[in-house]
């Protein structure tokens, strides 16, 4: 231990930076002026500390383990976790993604095969919405009431269209929808029953395609019977048969579209019983057998509702009157001889004034732009 005076002690931290200074409280008397200090002698290290020093290898850790492979989706769906994430199946704010959701917790808690997932699923929904139809029969009971009224509006404006008279159909048409208000027959609550009809097929269709494009593990050969394969086409046809057929028989009672096709235009009726079913037909060859499997189990579902609606107490139960059976002509034509004859009535009309008047606009600006004649 070292003391010195303040001054040769100042001096001396400042010459060299090997010595370091604290402060020491031991004072010999009040009246002293000197201080003491302590001084501490300490050395840096070199390179010959850092690299001449004997090291032991021995105490270096192992390098960690490489981290276990990640297990492949077949492997997690088969461990019932969700791989909708992994496919990019699931999307918060569309509804499809909630119907694959709600397949998957069938086939997954319920030990369903991917078929029963289908069919199930497709039963919850639509028991779920089931005010759809009670709305749709609630309009074909309505509208029955009063079809000897609809059906005379209906004779005047093909009248009227007949003969290119334009002033009569707007008469037609403004009589028929005070008398429609009147009546509180309202033509938008038809249009909403066929677009809830139409969102909830949507749904289900691009639920249903979007997963057999994922090729999603299991429905390869999650089917039944004959259609083993979801994501193959039906082999022998037999699924697109029978969706279309029993389409055009919901569609020929009107539980899903609000009207029964005797409250139909025969243009539309032709669509209907004809023209959609065919669609139908022609694309479901194309599609993979789990769409078929949802069709032909919506299909039944409705045909189930029509036998239900007919009962008179379960129609009291939900509040829907009753279907008013008119009186009909002996011989009924069909809908193709019936459109035939309005097409050549239509085509054989006599033009109207406003046509003549716009035909001879039309005539009288090709003139006008015509070159000049040179004789």
């Amino acid at each position: 231990m070292l003391s010195l005076p303040l001054r040769s002690s100042r001096a001396t931290c400042y010459k060299t930076s090997k010595l370091v200074l604290f402060t020491s409280q031991n004072i010999a008397s009040p009246s002293s002026t000197l201080t003491n200090f302590k001084l501490i002698q300490s050395r840096n290290f070199s390179s010959k500390d850092v690299f001449g020093a004997s090291s032991n290898f021995t105490d270096i850790p192992a390098p960690p383990l490489p981290a276990p492979p990640m297990p492949s989706i077949e492997e997690l769906a088969a461990s019932g976790q969700s791989v909708l994430d992994e496919l990019g199946l699931f999307t918060w704010w569309k509804p499809t993604s909630y119907f694959r959701w709600a397949l998957e917790a069938l086939h997954v808690h319920f030990d369903l095969p991917w078929w029963g997932a289908i069919v199930a699923g497709t039963i919850v929904l639509r028991v779920a919405l089931i005010y759809v139809p009670i709305m749709s029969q609630k309009l074909v009971a309505k509208q029955s009431k009063y079809k000897p009224e609809l059906d005379e509006f209906k004779d005047r404006m093909q009248d009227a269209k007949a003969e290119g008279n334009h002033l009569a159909m707007q008469h037609v048409l403004l009589e028929q929808q005070s008398f429609m208000k009147e009546r509180d027959i309202k033509i938008g609550r038809q249009f909403l029953v066929m677009f809830a009809n139409g969102g909830v097929f949507m749904t289900q269709f691009f639920a249903i395609r979007k997963m057999i494009q994922a090729n999603y593990p299991g429905w390869s050969d999650g089917g039944t019977l004959w259609f083993n394969d979801l994501t193959a086409t039906d082999p022998y046809f037999l699924l697109p048969i029978i969706s279309a057929g029993t389409l055009a028989y919901v569609l020929r009672l009107g539980v899903e579209t609000g009207a029964s096709s005797d409250q139909l235009t025969p243009g539309i009726q032709l669509l209907m019983q004809y023209g959609i079913p065919v669609i139908v037909l022609i694309s479901s060859t194309q599609f993979g057998s789990g769409l078929c499997v949802y069709w032909v189990t919506s299909n039944i579902i409705s045909l189930v509702y029509a036998g239900m609606f007919k009962n008179a107490a379960i129609r009291n139960v939900f509040g829907i009157p009753p279907v008013i059976k008119w009186p009909t002509k002996a011989e009924k034509a069909s809908a193709w001889r019936v459109a035939l004859k309005q097409y050549k009535a239509n085509r054989n009309a006599a033009p109207s004034i406003s046509d003549i008047r716009q035909r001879d606009a039309d005539l009288f600006k090709k003139a006008g732009r015509a070159k000049p004649i040179n004789k």
